[in-house]
């Protein structure tokens, strides 16, 4: 329920004007606060500075066409006004809402005694068929669009900073949405009872909010990034079309209460292993779960309730508790990233013996009877020390990364060879291995070495990389700043190509590159 009222001043200003104001939440006495008195000054203040046309009433309404407008029946304007401080609208009968001018929409609430939100374009609701939201506009208001019931399509800036409480509420016919890289706050209900199928939030975004997507009942999948820590209570309740839920072995810290309440086409979930606080009810009514990927600390953390009404759950150690077990081969600690289920899991080294002068990464690695496949190669740094003694890496065929920093300071490594399916090599991954001479990488799915990788490398001349057809310009990018590297070695047909990615200004020194 929405619990929100606004002054009695603001309503009897709503009914006497036609230019709507920033409405403002009341205190239980109904005095306009400091903030909204600061506010309306402010507007006054710029709307005396508006000229002539901009002072016109706000709402314009079936007014009769001149003969020069007949041919733009369809797009005359419905209405217009303002809903910022340099913000405005404009509702044309097609039913396109436009906002558009500079900075952060006004923020709007829900008044209990009319049960309407306060919005300009209230009255419009049922009309609103497409929002389109203008570059320069950085902050969607709360309630800004709740209740669009026709609404099918929204356009957002590239630039926008937030999407604020229950922006998009009870949209029920808007089926997706592409949410800005730039949006890095989500308020709570912001998309509750819309009809969203699937939603991507970005990667930057640290809190998905409470209830924020509670009531999506035709949601299917949802891909949660790593920058996200916290997921508010009830965020996904009542979505019981959600079967996929893709989210990184870290990152996040807590799962709320009842966030995946009710969810019943839920039928697995991989707890990550970051999380460390699990809510009340979190899966409670997930009726088809069945996998549960979590190590044996988490579940021995959980509240009974946790998975209440899930009669098909399955915590077999064999397989599911699997996640986050360390193991090792007297050369390589693993740890398990996902588990062997009908096939084969999947490992990250985590850390290097220091005795040992020769390490081969393997393709797959087997363990009490079940294979894993070794697809990455974390930061182990804090677990090296002076003494490593490490001079060849073989990097197995089957890894894709290789972290940041994973193997600076390595002082008497001499070789490193391999990778045939390697995608990433991570910044200053190999920074301050003064006797390194021979870097060899056999992929040709390599598309980034990053920042400072080779950095301090006083013996590598030259990086042989003569099988990738994938590597970019962004994605080289001070590659090769600070190192000592003259040639670059790549595939005949990139020569031409990998000579621009590979200038002066964008890799920090003039390199050769051929064949």
């Amino acid at each position: 329920m929405k619990h929100f009222k606004v002054t009695s001043a603001l309503l009897a200003a709503l009914m006497c004007v036609t230019m709507v104001m920033a409405p403002v939440a009341a205190d239980e006495t109904e005095t306009p606060s400091e903030t909204q008195t600061t506010e309306v000054a402010d507007e006054k203040d710029a709307e005396e500075a508006e000229d002539a046309e901009e002072e016109k009433p706000e709402v314009t309404v079936d007014r009769p066409l001149e003969a020069d407008d007949q041919n733009d029946a369809l797009d005359a304007v419905l209405a217009k006004g303002k809903c910022g401080k340099k913000v405005k609208w404009t509702l044309d009968k097609k039913g396109t809402l436009k906002i558009y001018g500079k900075g952060d929409m006004y923020q709007y609430v829900f008044d209990t005694t009319t049960l309407k939100t306060t919005t300009p374009w209230v009255n419009y609701l049922n009309k609103i068929k497409k929002v389109v939201v203008s570059k320069g506009v950085t902050f969607i208001g709360q309630f800004a669009f709740d209740d669009c019931k026709n609404l099918t399509s929204v356009s957002l800036p590239n630039k926008l900073k937030g999407i604020d409480y229950a922006a998009f509420s009870g949209c029920d016919k808007l089926k997706k949405i592409t949410i800005p890289k730039s949006v890095r706050t989500i308020g709570s209900w912001a998309f509750s009872n819309t009809g969203l199928e699937s939603v991507t939030i970005p990667n930057g975004v640290t809190k998905i909010s409470y209830g924020t997507f509670s009531g999506c009942k035709n949601l299917k999948s949802v891909t949660i990034p790593a920058s996200v820590e916290y997921i508010g209570t009830r965020a996904f309740e009542y979505c019981y079309s959600l079967t996929t839920v893709k989210i990184p072995v870290s990152g996040l810290n807590k799962i709320g209460n009842n966030v995946f309440y009710k969810c019943s086409n839920l039928g697995e979930f991989k707890i990550p292993l970051s999380v460390t606080s699990i809510g009340e009810s979190v899966f409670a009514g997930c009726t088809n779960l069945k996998r549960v990927w979590i190590n044996v600390e988490q579940k021995e953390k959980l509240s009974p309730n946790v998975f209440a009404d899930c009669p098909n759950v399955d915590f077999d150690v064999n397989k599911y508790n699997l996640i986050g077990k360390y193991f090792d081969d007297q050369k390589i600690a693993y740890v398990v990233t996902n588990p062997a289920i009908n096939g084969t899991g999947t490992v990250d080294v985590v850390s290097i013996n220091p005795e040992v002068e020769h390490i081969v990464v393997p393709a797959v690695i087997e363990n009490n009877g079940v294979k894993y496949k070794v697809t990455r190669i974390t930061d182990y740094s804090r677990n090296s020390n002076p003494d490593l003694k490490m001079k060849t890496l073989v990097i197995g065929s089957n890894v894709t990364s290789i972290a940041d920093k994973a193997f600076e300071n390595c002082p008497e490594l001499i070789s490193v060879t391999g990778g045939a399916k390697l995608i990433s090599i991570g910044a200053r991954s190999f920074e301050n291995c003064p006797k390194l001479r021979v870097f060899k990488i056999a992929s040709k799915k390599l598309k980034k070495i990053g920042p400072f990788a080779f950095s301090g490398d006083k013996a590598l001349k030259t990086l042989q990389v003569k099988k990738t057809t994938k590597l970019t310009k962004s994605g080289v990018k001070n590659a090769l700043k600070g190192s000592s590297v003259k040639t670059v070695k790549v595939k005949k047909s990139k020569v031409k190509k990998y000579k621009k990615f590979f200038k002066k200004k964008n890799c920090g020194k003039k390199v050769k590159v051929k064949k």
